[in-house]
């Protein structure tokens, strides 16, 4: 009999990777590489409440998934009864920054991190923030849920025009740093994401970000830090309608060359 797949793993051990959603396919796509390698997997949430004894059912099939893995289980119920060989659990809450870096310390480096936790906008936001560091070149981080992005109730999310403090909004961030090279901003500094993330693929409320070094350099553009603008334009507030910046370009755009050269001359003359 050979390996089950994921799909068929999450279905028999009753997780909502694959019953409430339909995750299997994207993390086997992302994950199957990893297959049969030593991986040390962290996931946030483990499920089942307040009720010590429900849950861990992703647990488990990474667990089978990973047969030479280690998977760490981090939930803010007191989850240990659940722990057995190769399946770690520790309490904690996800929005604590020190409980974060304390787990990136003790259990890190990981080669993959899923945050199925609270999905609370400002939680998954500080758990990239505190993790990212401890996910190991080529590691990938996964994010599940992010419809409580466009959530406002409850998640901190947003559906409206202003989406600033959500899920999304941050990811959206992190794809225009896969072009920091390209940012037209005097002395900018790259951040870590920008520098050290390679590609972020998404689907349906789930996205994956694959760590790597993103450190091609702009084609046209020198290197940041830069002193100056290369393509920007004026701002408007600075070169509004009458400017005399704003009158030189029209006179340059619509005026021969020949005749702002006379124009000019006389001007000079009689100055």
């Amino acid at each position: 009999m050979g390996e089950r797949s994921l799909r068929e793993i999450a279905l028999a051990v009753g997780t909502d990777k694959e019953s409430a959603h339909s995750y299997a396919a994207a993390y086997e796509r992302h994950l199957g590489h990893l297959r049969n390698r030593p991986v040390r997997l962290l996931e946030i949430g483990v499920g089942g409440y307040a009720d010590p004894h429900s849950g861990g059912a992703s647990l488990r099939m990474w667990k089978e998934y990973f047969p030479n893995g280690e998977i760490i289980g981090v939930d803010i119920f007191d989850k240990t009864a659940l722990a057995e060989p190769r399946i770690t659990i520790v309490q904690g809450n996800q929005s604590d920054g020190d409980f974060l870096d304390d787990v990136a310390t003790r259990y890190g480096p990981f080669d993959v991190i899923v945050d199925d936790g609270s999905h609370i906008c400002a939680h998954v936001i500080k758990g990239l923030r505190h993790l990212f560091g401890a996910l190991s070149e080529g590691g990938i981080y996964a994010i599940e849920d992010l419809q409580t992005s466009y959530w406002e109730r409850g998640y901190g999310g947003s559906s409206r025009g202003d989406r600033r403090g959500t899920s999304m909004t941050m990811l959206k961030s992190l794809v225009d740093g896969l072009n920091y090279a390209e940012f037209d901003i005097v002395n900018y500094e790259p951040t870590d994401f920008d520098r050290n993330i390679t590609s972020l693929t998404f689907y349906h409320n789930l996205v994956f970000i694959q760590k790597g070094p993103n450190l091609e350099l702009s084609n046209s553009l020198p290197a940041h830090p830069r002193a100056s603008t290369v393509y920007a334009l004026e701002p408007a507030s600075t070169a509004g309608p009458g400017s005399a910046g704003q009158v030189r370009r029209w006179a340059r755009r619509h005026i021969p060359k020949s005749i702002r050269a006379a124009v000019m001359g006389r001007i000079r003359s009689r100055s």
